[in-house]
């Protein structure tokens, strides 16, 4: 835990003081804002109080005083429910506005970690209650200056690991061999094992009415074969095993044929178009004035609504990325979710419009946005897919689009 770091995000957003309470592990982001150790047993609720300026305090059960034994407080242990009501209360004695993770109207999930009956009870104490969202995003979303440099490596790696994939499917249908979506997902997995690379799950490869499922993932049981005429989907996601390591991910899609037929290249124009818009909201108006996650979906959305697909577009535009592939700071949502964050300088987020027609097929195109230091817009690994790939073409030249 970075102290000094935190407490001049909490003055910077005019909080008096940050509650990281959990009970059971009902608090990701406080275990992964104080470091405490994930194998660390934990039955009785907890609490450590970071004021903007002064020493911190943890409040700890003391029959469970090892559960925050890593945290470096001043150190209150209670045993009783009146114990524990007077070390928060008397902790937070003579300060107002309180930050903690809970979202007014649940409209950012990924912060409302807190019970209702908590909030209920801080408030009732005459607290003025914060949501911790623009706090967690300053703190844990923003990369440092080597993940940001290490990342331009991670996305280049990652942008060849697609080509390789998709010139493998290539080589395996001109040779009229069989392939399958499980095999291909699987030669991804080589690859990343073979430059370092690590993932939470295994790549999603998917053809036809297959991906119309945007979470597909094929199994050793469950597979199709991939063969002239299908739309194929590659999505994939990972980063370096060293520490701290953030991630990319990406999306492309392929026909597999010498010319894309007119349907599946419209609706793959049709997410660009997209995508576009969003890039687009985003050069135009970063960093003179603020753009919220919400509104780059908006500007996303709009193209796609437009062009009569809107009812296909089943999720959010995009999703911040950390260390985690979903990581704490703004998504880019006003669908799921209405994720008002302005997005800030040193944070990642995927740009990835989809249409996803049941039975027949789905599509999306995803690119990774990072913002610089000085507030530059970077598309991470290179420039974005532009239109849908004749996989079979005479000429195609996959290894020039590593570069492009």
């Amino acid at each position: 835990m970075n102290l000094s770091h935190i407490q001049s995000i909490l003055r910077e957003n005019g909080v008096d003081a940050w509650l990281l309470y959990d009970f059971r592990h009902s608090n990701p982001i406080a275990w992964q804002t104080l470091g405490i150790p994930e194998e660390t047993h934990c039955s009785r609720r907890w609490a450590v109080i970071i004021p903007a300026e002064g020493e911190p305090t943890k409040i700890v059960n003391g029959i469970e005083v090892h559960t925050l034994g890593t945290v470096t407080a001043k150190e209150i242990r209670y045993a009783t429910r009146k114990d524990w009501e007077s070390a928060i209360t008397s902790t937070l004695q003579g300060k107002k506005r309180i930050a903690l993770e809970y979202s007014p109207n649940n409209a950012i999930p990924v912060v409302s970690w807190v019970d209702g009956g908590t909030v209920e009870w801080l408030r009732s104490l005459g607290f003025d209650l914060h949501s911790s969202a623009e706090v967690v995003q300053k703190y844990s979303a923003v990369w440092s200056k080597e993940q940001f440099d290490d990342n331009k490596i991670t996305a280049k790696l990652l942008r060849t690991a697609m080509m390789r994939c998709l010139t493998y499917v290539r080589e395996k249908v001109l040779a009229d061999k069989i392939v399958t979506e499980y095999e291909v997902q699987q030669e991804v997995a080589k690859f990343f094992e073979a430059n370092s690379m690590t993932s939470y799950a295994l790549p999603s490869v998917s053809v036809n009415a297959n991906s119309a499922n945007p979470h597909y993932q094929p199994t050793a049981e469950q597979s199709a074969v991939i063969k002239r005429g299908d739309v194929l989907l590659v999505d994939m996601w990972a980063k370096m095993t060293k520490p701290n390591s953030v991630y990319s991910d990406i999306t492309w899609m392929a026909y597999i044929g010498e010319e894309v037929p007119e349907r599946p290249a419209m609706l793959f124009n049709t997410i660009a178009a997209g995508r576009d818009a969003a890039l687009k909201l985003l050069y135009d108006t970063f960093p003179h004035q603020p753009v919220r996650g919400c509104d780059v979906d908006d500007a996303c959305r709009k193209i796609i609504d437009d062009a009569g697909f809107g009812q296909y577009f089943i999720h959010r535009t995009g999703h911040s990325i950390t260390t985690d592939t979903h990581g704490s700071g703004a998504n880019i949502d006003n669908f799921e979710t209405q994720d008002i964050r302005r997005l800030i300088p040193m944070t990642s987020f995927s740009i990835e419009p989809g249409i996803y027609i049941p039975g027949e097929v789905g599509l999306r195109t995803e690119i990774d946005v990072v913002i610089s230091e000085s507030g530059e817009i970077i598309v991470s690994g290179g420039s974005p897919q532009r239109e849908m790939l004749p996989l079979l073409a005479q000429g195609l030249d996959l290894e020039a689009l590593i570069d492009a």
